[in-house]
């Protein structure tokens, strides 16, 4: 990739972009070469040429990690055990009851495991249908199309939920601003997403865990979300540090897989042995968040 021009999503005009890396699917095999460019305007690192919405489904195979529950044992517990403790965070917040709404829910799994520990009325919204089906076959409330145009009572949510969903729109800010039409008065939106500013990604490069091309379009910095949320019509109220080795761990499963040929499982994208990957990985996550450089993000903010 050379310098070239293109549409900044913070920006919202044309900039020159200059080059940072150029990566491979290391997870699912897409087929393709993409590539990381950084604003010189507003430094906001995204996904260049940024992908046309009819390109973006095909970025997602069936094997996809938010569309099955795969992987060993020990994998299906870690990721349980996550959601568990992301709703002791939002319970902090809103209490055990209210109305929560997950977006880019997946086949459900964190709204099952929210509804086993709290009394929230919880509703999804996914794009793919087979996880749709896949979520409402089990009894949860998940609506299937685009956030964006998804059929929503304005003003009826206490908390949205947007954990890992905002790297993969095209617009962030149209994202929020819908949020904020979706919240009732005082209501949280919590959005959590991988830094770019951490020591996993200066480290790893292409084979960072949390690049994840081509599903990743947009790596906002700290300052690009306070001002994207500001914009939104949102009081940020807290940021906080999220202790994932996704970055670490990830990035040393692509990395083999690039460089000594690892054989990748089509489905979930992770080998049987990942979970030793993340004990071995935890150490680093946690002493760069203590460092002020963590693999992830929270940003808490109020309407």
């Amino acid at each position: 990739m050379t310098t070239t021009t293109e549409v900044c999503p913070f920006c919202q005009v044309r900039r020159a972009i200059r080059p940072i890396l150029d990566a491979e699917d290391y997870e699912y095999g897409v087929p393709g070469l993409f590539h990381l460019g950084q604003c010189c305007a507003c430094g906001l690192h995204f996904q260049v040429p940024r992908p046309l919405p009819f390109w973006i489904p095909s970025f997602y195979p069936d094997g996809y990690v938010t569309y099955v529950e795969s992987g060993s044992v020990l994998s299906r517990w870690l990721v349980r055990g996550y959601y568990a403790r992301e709703a002791r965070v939002m319970a902090a917040l809103i209490g055990n009851s209210g109305h929560v709404l997950d977006v880019g829910c997946g086949a459900g799994l964190a709204l099952e495991v929210f509804g086993q520990r709290r009394h929230w009325t919880l509703t999804g919204v996914e794009l793919d249908s087979r996880s749709v089906r896949s979520a409402q076959r089990r009894g949860l409330e998940v609506l299937e199309g685009s956030f964006e145009e998804a059929t929503l009572e304005p003003a009826s949510f206490d908390l949205i939920r947007m954990s890992h969903y905002l790297e993969h729109v095209r617009d962030p800010l149209l994202n929020l601003e819908r949020a904020r039409t979706l919240l009732k008065p005082g209501g949280i939106l919590y959005v959590e997403i991988p830094s770019i500013e951490s020591w996993d990604f200066a480290v790893w490069g292409r084979y960072w865990g949390a690049l994840h091309f081509p599903r990743h379009l947009i790596f906002p910095a700290r300052r690009h979300m306070r001002t994207l949320l500001a914009q939104a019509g949102f009081t940020l109220v807290v940021v906080k540090a999220r202790f994932r080795t996704c970055g670490w761990s990830a990035g040393i499963q692509n990395f083999l897989h690039d460089r000594w040929g690892l054989r990748v499982p089509p489905v979930g994208g992770r080998v049987a042995w990942y979970p030793l990957l993340v004990g071995l990985c935890l150490p680093l996550s946690l002493l760069q968040a203590l460092c002020g450089r963590p693999g992830a993000l929270a940003y808490i903010a109020r309407k």
